[in-house]
């Protein structure tokens, strides 16, 4: 079972590696040269006193001090990713319900984005790390695992009963679900502004803002659905102990998800990306049908 499961983590990453690189990759294109001028693998296994990180691939190799700590950036990428969509969606909420959006508050928004994941990881990180007790009290919870003859010495957080793992948690696990109620909010009173306010506005000018806001909307929502498999798994594993192999494999695959999706909804939605988009598929369909129309007239 657990050799089936990690498998299937394995080819899961490399489709998702496949299909996700170039998206990423076209929309930071997109970003810089398109935008209008206004515009790892781990298993996680909770062992009641102790969190175990059990690094898959390449980090198998690296100490577990590395691993640990590349667990802990990983977060904080995820953390600052899902901030910035709130940074997107209050400056759009700023300039269509206020006018404008005021660079210091824009400045002190953008700032806070960064300070919270970058405090979250200094105060995790700093040594020492008490290893041995994370593979004692797991290896007690999961004797049937043989984690050790596997995975040799591991790494993870000794207790989930420290403070500031709790508030790390809380903040981490707390950030994707308090976001999309503050957007649903924005949300509202820009859809307002704009259909009760602002009916001076062309029909393009609002359809193009209310995509936007609809594609800040669906971004803020993946990653809060993504995390639910988490949240209910870490809060069961914490008081029952229980062998499910599947869930403890489960938080990463969920995780990337967004990173494959955001791409997709950003370009679709933003007008000067999806027009791109769409002409160079109309110019590469036409170049086909030129280079294939003659052949398919001769005559022998």
């Amino acid at each position: 079972m657990d050799v089936n499961i990690s498998m299937f983590v394995n080819y899961y990453y490399i489709v998702f590696a496949i299909i996700s690189f170039p998206l990423n990759f076209l929309l930071i294109y997109l970003i810089w040269a398109k935008s209008p001028a206004s515009f790892s693998m781990y298993r996680i296994i909770s062992a009641g006193e102790s969190v175990a990180l059990l690094p898959y691939g390449p980090l198998r190799m690296a100490p577990l001090e590395v691993s640990f700590i590349v667990y802990n950036v990983y977060n904080l990428f995820l953390c600052t990713t899902t901030l910035s969509i709130l940074l997107s969606m209050y400056y759009r909420y700023s300039l269509i319900c206020h006018g404008k959006c005021e660079d210091l508050k824009l400045i002190r928004n953008f700032g806070l984005s960064w300070i919270i994941p970058i405090g979250m990881l200094i105060a995790i990180i700093i040594p020492p790390y008490d290893f041995h007790t994370v593979i004692r009290n797991t290896e007690k919870s999961y004797p049937n695992y043989k984690l050790l003859e596997t995975y040799g010495e591991f790494g993870g957080f000794r207790s989930t009963s420290v403070l500031i793992y709790i508030i790390n948690t809380t903040i981490l696990m707390g950030i994707p679900y308090l976001i999309p109620i503050l957007i649903l909010i924005w949300r509202r009173q820009i859809f307002k502004q704009i259909n009760e306010v602002q009916t001076h506005l062309s029909e393009r000018t609002k359809k193009s803002s209310l995509d936007l806001v609809r594609a800040l909307t669906m971004q803020a929502m993946i990653p809060m659905i993504c995390l639910i498999p988490n949240v209910v798994y870490f809060v069961v594993a914490q008081r029952v102990h229980i062998d499910f192999e599947i869930a403890e494999f489960i938080p990463f695959p969920t995780c990337v998800i967004p990173c494959l999706i955001d791409p997709i909804l950003t370009i679709f939605y933003v007008a000067p990306y999806r027009n791109f988009i769409t002409r160079r598929q109309r110019s590469i369909a036409i170049a086909l049908t030129v280079s294939v129309a003659p052949s398919s007239t001769r005559t022998f």
